[in-house]
């Protein structure tokens, strides 16, 4: 053996003992986080966008870069953990650098039920669109687009001795503080507005049946709340699932019924490498509450997620395929149509925005290719 070979043994065997430590402390609350990963997702977009009784407006199309994400996690010690991922880009986000780190929290689980989160974490809201990564969200609803559900909060959760019960409850940021710059705070100094969410979630499981419900308050520029309601179902099988999100959110009494989103999606395995997928969404604000301006916020930023007098039908269909030579390796494609009716108008105008996709996903598990390496070294 040179000592070449030598070196890359020794190397290898030293990092999967650091591994193996990590693997064999695993925090017990789910998701469990062991790993070091890179992900990747670019796409290339066609969009035809109409308007009713206009002719043909612009329509954009080519290949971009959507996702690139650092991944990092796991146990610090008996009773810690931690998770970080970060998404790497050129530019800072929408409100700072900071924005594009989807989470950094420490987790300490002092028991098998009781668990203490603190740190950059989405807000805990039900449905299971939401709960999806969004590099595996492959076209959204309006209402997904517009939410800013990455916030520094702290969180106490209680998981029944089965693990299919868990209870939530979280104090953070307001999605609302990426409209701060409207009360005068410069970017990057939003959190200084002192807007705060609370938010109660439970998710089970019984049987096949998969449930995410949250109830949350955020609260506005205007320091009132907006109240929402998330209820998210899921039905899984092993060539099959269907899930069905309800979302109500109201900024008064007058809107409750008004504004509401229905999400599903249904998806048809045929083997463990492709899949087929159709997904429909309908949301509204038909708020009748005219609530008042504040600084240089107009009244359309009160309900972030859909707009004043708007409406969205959003329906489409694809594929993934998984090839069983490198699984962690994604080819996808759909084609979608969201339909926006604008009743702002003394005749409501209609537009629609037909999209047609075709991407990859790729992810490299560092962790997995250690352990890999380490074996394929132990039977030379």
């Amino acid at each position: 053996m040179t000592l070449k070979q030598k070196t890359l043994r020794v190397f290898s065997l030293l990092s999967l003992v650091a591994i193996s430590q990590v693997a064999t402390a695993q925090v017990d609350f789910t998701p469990i986080f062991t790993q070091i990963k890179l992900e990747a997702r670019a796409d290339f977009d066609y969009y035809h966008n109409t308007v009713k009784g206009d002719t043909l407006q612009e329509n954009p199309y080519g290949f971009h870069g959507r996702y690139f994400n650092f991944v990092i996690g796991g146990p610090i010690g008996e009773k810690f953990s931690y998770f970080f991922r970060q998404r790497i880009i050129a530019s800072p986000g929408d409100v700072s650098l900071f924005d594009n780190t989807d989470f950094l929290y420490i987790n300490y689980a002092p028991t098998s039920n009781w668990m203490f989160r603190f740190g950059k974490d989405a807000l805990a809201v039900g449905g299971f669109e939401y709960d999806a990564p969004p590099i595996n969200v492959l076209f959204s609803t309006n209402y997904w687009d517009n939410f800013y559900c990455f916030q520094p909060s702290v969180a106490a959760a209680y998981r029944s001795d089965d693990a299919n019960h868990m209870l939530l409850l979280q104090v953070g940021n307001s999605p609302y503080v990426h409209y701060g710059a409207g009360l005068g705070f410069a970017p990057g100094q939003e959190w200084k507005s002192g807007l705060m969410s609370y938010n109660l979630f439970y998710s089970g499981k019984v049987g096949h049946l998969k449930l995410l419900h949250s109830v949350n308050m955020f609260q506005r520029p205007d320091r009132k709340y907006m109240n929402y309601i998330a209820i998210g179902h899921e039905l899984e099988y092993e060539h099959w699932d269907i899930y069905l999100d309800l979302i109500h959110h109201a900024n008064g009494l007058k809107d409750w019924g008004n504004n509401f989103a229905v999400v599903s999606c249904a998806n048809v395995y045929f083997n463990k490498e492709f899949n087929i997928f159709v997904k429909g969404a309908y949301e509204q604000n038909r708020s009748e509450d005219a609530l008042p301006g504040f600084g240089n916020i107009s009244t359309g930023f009160y309900d972030i997620f859909c707009e004043t007098a708007h409406s969205h039908l959003t329906y489409g269909l694809g594929m993934e395929y998984h090839p069983k030579s490198c699984p962690d390796f994604r080819l996808h494609a759909f084609v979608a149509n969201r339909r926006t009716t604008d009743y702002s108008m003394a005749i409501p105008v209609v537009s629609n925005s037909l999209r047609a996709n075709v991407g990859i996903t790729w992810s490299m598990e560092v962790y997995r290719m250690l352990k890999e390496r380490m074996a394929k070294i132990a039977r030379e």
